[in-house]
């Protein structure tokens, strides 16, 4: 079974239990409705634990999610530094959207299927999504995640091929 990661466990937030998690999600809405199931992960010692949702918010980078079974800021408090997975079900996906952990590692390619390099991390900027290709003894580039730039994504090959603007490398 696949995972993908919501977020980290940075803290407590109130006297109920509730979790203050640094959010690495877009769909937290959709992520924790009530009821939904969400595991947290001891990185530590490679355990995951499940947990239903109970009640969830965002506010900023983070979201402040109240899990069943976990009723004050001392079983929070260790947890800290656990991550909330959800299984990974491509259903979830729109047509032409990915996971990001699936844009991670690609292999970037240009129109000619010459080798740029690889992704390197999936980045966030208020204008768009961006991915940031790392190069051997270059330095990284980013490539804005929109379809002028995009014009092939391959998840089972593990190739997203561009097209490259003058000044782009």
């Amino acid at each position: 079974m696949e995972y993908l990661s919501l977020g980290k466990i940075i803290d407590s937030f109130g006297i109920d239990g509730t979790i203050k998690i640094y959010s690495t999600t877009q769909f937290g809405e959709k992520r924790y409705k009530a009821g939904s199931k969400v595991f947290l992960f001891n990185p530590q010692g490679k355990t995951r634990a499940e947990y239903a949702v109970i009640s969830y918010r965002h506010s900023g980078f983070f979201d402040f999610v109240k899990l069943e079974g976990i009723n004050n800021p001392e079983t929070v408090k260790e947890m800290k530094g656990y991550e909330v997975h959800v299984i990974k079900d491509n259903k979830d996906l729109d047509k032409d959207s990915y996971f990001y952990s699936d844009l991670r590692g690609c292999k970037v390619i240009d129109e000619s299927k010459k080798v740029l390099g690889n992704v390197k991390e999936v980045e966030e900027f208020p204008a768009q999504v961006t991915l940031r290709v790392k190069r051997d003894n270059k330095p990284d580039f980013f490539v804005p995640f929109i379809k002028e730039f995009i014009k092939e994504v391959d998840i089972d090959e593990k190739t997203i091929t561009i097209h490259v603007l003058e000044g782009m490398l």
